[in-house]
């Protein structure tokens, strides 16, 4: 199967004697990056998947970066794992040509108007992902590619949940929690960078000079030395976007009053 996301393609070889299981599994989780793409995309390269019978000397957790192989007799071991070596592979096909922040994105599902959050991972990327995407075109929770134009290229993965009894986190088709797509085209409107403070009862908003956005950004981007201009080309989405936002905030739920002040309220 070929997975496509930020704008490159990735071919995905599920293996092994449950072949078919994971065929199943991985249609339903990737359901919204199994399309054509509208525009030719990079290659990724190829990556094979493998449900076996039983374990033998596999690792538990993914531990090589790098890898194009990955076995497991765990299912969802191995759904978790394929969701890290696939997002990997997707970011290096675009490194040197698109901004890329660690980083989830909903945007306006009539004008295209877009959010993009950024913030560091486990600090609640993905739920927020799922609270504003009832609401507003779910672009992805994890990473977001940005071309010089300020067109966020989707991609629309499954949304990794924690659960409080299982290990690892389940990998979750925007389908199955009714979130709503983007449409064709969707373009940065605002940068927030997020913070969570539970001790909060209502968002606290900073306007971030832009020195200081771009220090605060800087970490939570990918390879931006590589990216030709790459300090220029984060200034200048700053500029045209009206600079970057610090949001501290407790709960999700809480911004989606926000995002309407942003990127304009849904219809």
């Amino acid at each position: 199967m070929r997975i496509v996301g930020l704008g490159a393609s990735l071919e995905v070889h599920p293996d092994g004697p449950r072949a078919d299981e994971l065929t199943d599994a991985l249609t339903v989780a990737w359901s919204r990056c199994l399309h054509q793409p509208a525009e030719p995309a990079r290659d990724a390269g190829s990556l094979t998947l493998r449900l076996v019978e039983q374990q033998h000397a596999a690792p538990d957790r993914l531990t090589d970066r790098d890898a194009t192989e990955f076995e497991s007799d765990d299912l969802a071991t191995l759904l978790s794992a394929g969701t890290q070596l696939i997002t990997r592979a997707l970011l290096a096909a675009q490194i040197g040509r698109l901004l890329l922040f660690h980083a989830g994105a909903v945007s306006h599902p009539e004008t295209g108007a877009t959010l993009v959050f950024v913030a560091e991972g486990g600090t609640g990327k993905t739920t927020l992902a799922r609270t504003l995407g009832r609401h507003y075109g779910y672009l992805t929770d994890e990473s977001v590619g940005i071309d010089e134009h300020l067109r966020v290229l989707p991609y629309p993965k499954p949304l990794s949940l924690r659960s409080p009894t299982i290990w690892p986190k389940l990998e979750t088709s925007p389908d199955a929690l009714s979130l709503l797509t983007p449409p064709a085209e969707s373009r940065v409107a605002k940068v927030v960078l997020l913070a969570r403070d539970h001790t909060l009862t209502s968002p606290i908003v900073t306007e971030l000079a832009l020195l200081d956005a771009i220090a605060a950004l800087g970490p939570q981007t990918s390879s931006l030395y590589r990216l030709p201009q790459g300090l220029h080309r984060c200034a200048d989405l700053l500029d045209a976007t009206g600079g970057a936002l610090e949001v501290r905030y407790a709960e999700a739920s809480d911004l989606l009053p926000l995002a309407a002040d942003l990127i304009g309220a849904p219809q």
